[in-house]
């Protein structure tokens, strides 16, 4: 906001039209030395004049019809590999989902088994303090909640993705390490084995969930981007941003330029 200046003090011709622009623009509305000035300079008063009419006719005149953009801009923009990608969440998320309730299932077969392995006297056999049932038990819960985890990101729960693929990843890799050990051992049977696909394929649909979605846990999109010498973090767009300011300038130089 332009304040006057002391009384009786005059100003030059381009201060007072730049407060005429201010006054058009509904900036301020009291500027006696603008007055003073308008009542002894012609040239100003037309000026004033003028400027006056074009913020009228710019104000009240009839929009003028353009061209429909609207096909060429989605012409421009090809949809194509977004929708892709939203399909490929889809079957990836329906996939985790298949596995997780797969995992719950095995769960339940393990707690059913024990439960008739005990009852036969089977399960009674102890080894490092504890009984096979319980070795059972054991397993059961873990594979419960790897169910339970490949469920809630087929649900939507993509931030989980960020924690879970450490923990299944070494989960895998230390059984597919053992598991070839035992097998080579004739320690276990090849069709045991078999059960152990499933978290295999949860642990690659995550991987793949990482990838097609791309996401990184939340991250990336949380940590601001810090300029070396400067301290406020920087937005990713660094180009000129025109604020009501800037537009209002822009807006008086207009007027300025039609009226002259």
């Amino acid at each position: 906001m332009q304040h006057d200046p002391p009384p009786g003090t005059p100003i030059p011709c381009e201060e007072c039209r730049e407060r005429v622009s201010a006054r058009l623009d509904g900036e301020d509305d009291a500027f006696d030395a603008m007055d003073a000035h308008l009542r002894g300079c012609a040239q100003c008063r037309a000026f004033a004049d003028r400027a006056a009419t074009v913020t009228r006719l710019a104000r009240t005149g009839a929009a003028q019809p353009g061209p429909d953009l609207v096909a060429s801009v989605l012409a421009a923009a090809d949809l194509r590999p977004v929708a892709r990608r939203r399909r490929a969440g889809l079957a990836v998320r329906a996939g985790l989902g298949l596995v997780g309730v797969g995992q719950v299932a095995l769960a339940a077969a393990g707690v059913v088994g024990a439960a008739f392995a005990g009852h036969l006297g089977v399960g009674d056999v102890h080894m490092a303090g504890a009984s096979a049932a319980h070795f059972a038990h054991e397993s059961s819960a873990w594979n419960l909640a790897l169910g339970i985890g490949f469920v809630a990101v087929a649900l939507g729960g993509a931030r989980l993705v960020a924690g879970l693929v450490p923990v299944i990843g070494a989960f895998v890799g230390v059984l597919a390490v053992l598991s070839v050990v035992d097998l080579v051992a004739g320690r276990v049977d090849p069709t045991r084995l078999l059960a152990h696909g499933l978290v295999v394929v949860g642990f690659l649909l995550l991987l793949l969930h990482r990838r097609v979605l791309r996401d990184d846990g939340g991250r990336a999109a949380t940590r601001p981007r810090t300029d070396p010498v400067r301290s406020d973090p920087v937005l990713p767009w660094s180009g000129p941003v025109a604020g009501p300011g800037a537009v209002a300038h822009a807006d008086r130089a207009a007027v300025r330029r039609e009226a002259a």
